[in-house]
């Protein structure tokens, strides 16, 4: 192996698993031909996308880029990272989004992709704090 390629992250490879997750990705019929995002945690469909991290990762390299574009800090952060860092990718590019729905959820998608295929990945990651 090359010394500039890191082995797969094998945690991040769910892939055919018998792990169902219980925060699902789903759509509702919005307006007129769009489809509008479901809360992943509770399935409420009024939804806001407060960050977006993305990885630029060659396949298999050491290193990637993570940017983050967080719009409640009103920041954009770029990164090398070594190593698999957060990117919910095991071997490629990813992203994250991250947000909340509008009963108090907070929530992180995952988008990743293996072998031809896109996955989406839900997670709840605590409750929203209203100020």
């Amino acid at each position: 192996m090359s010394e500039n390629k890191i082995e797969p992250n094998f945690k991040k490879n769910t892939y055919g698993s018998n792990k169902a997750s219980p925060y699902k990705i789903s759509f509702y019929e919005g307006i007129v031909d769009h489809q509008a995002l479901n809360c992943p945690s509770c399935g409420f469909e009024c939804t806001h996308i407060t960050k977006v991290e993305v990885f630029c990762r060659g396949e298999d390299a050491e290193t990637h880029i993570h940017t983050t574009v967080d719009m409640e800090k009103n920041s954009t952060q770029v990164d090398k990272v070594k190593g698999h860092g957060r990117n919910p990718s095991a071997r490629r590019d990813g992203l994250i989004l991250s947000g909340h729905c509008e009963s108090g959820c907070k929530f992180e998608i995952e988008i990743s992709q293996h072998k031809g295929n896109t996955f989406f990945k839900g997670e709840k990651t605590g409750e929203k704090v209203w100020s």
